[in-house]
């Protein structure tokens, strides 16, 4: 478990600096906030890796569990609202893409 851990930061710090450089890159609006809300997802299971981990037995103390559940929390919340939000921008940044799309290719 000790090794899962460290991957999935690894993996999941580099999906949150390739989101925000895209969304940066980008020109549609829409297209920039489904790229943060991808951003906000991997930066909400950054952040829950090591919280989950803190909270596995075996258990050191309480203020390793507190500091586990706080970050698990914390973890939680922005995987949830990032992906709540995520459904909500995802239909508006297809039809940005298409008619980016319609557009370049009209000319």
């Amino acid at each position: 478990m000790t090794i899962i851990v460290p991957v999935i930061m690894a993996i999941t710090i580099a999906l949150y600096v390739y989101n925000k450089f895209k969304r940066f890159r980008t020109s549609g609006k829409a297209i920039k906030q489904w790229y943060q809300t991808k951003a906000m997802i991997a930066l909400g299971i950054f952040i829950l890796a090591p919280g989950l981990l803190f909270m596995l037995p075996p258990i050191w103390g309480v203020v390793e569990f507190i500091v586990g559940l706080v970050f698990s929390v914390l973890g939680l919340v922005y995987v949830i609202y990032g992906i709540k939000y995520y459904r909500k921008v995802l239909p508006f940044a297809k039809e940005e893409s298409e008619t980016m799309h319609v557009s370049e290719g009209g000319q």
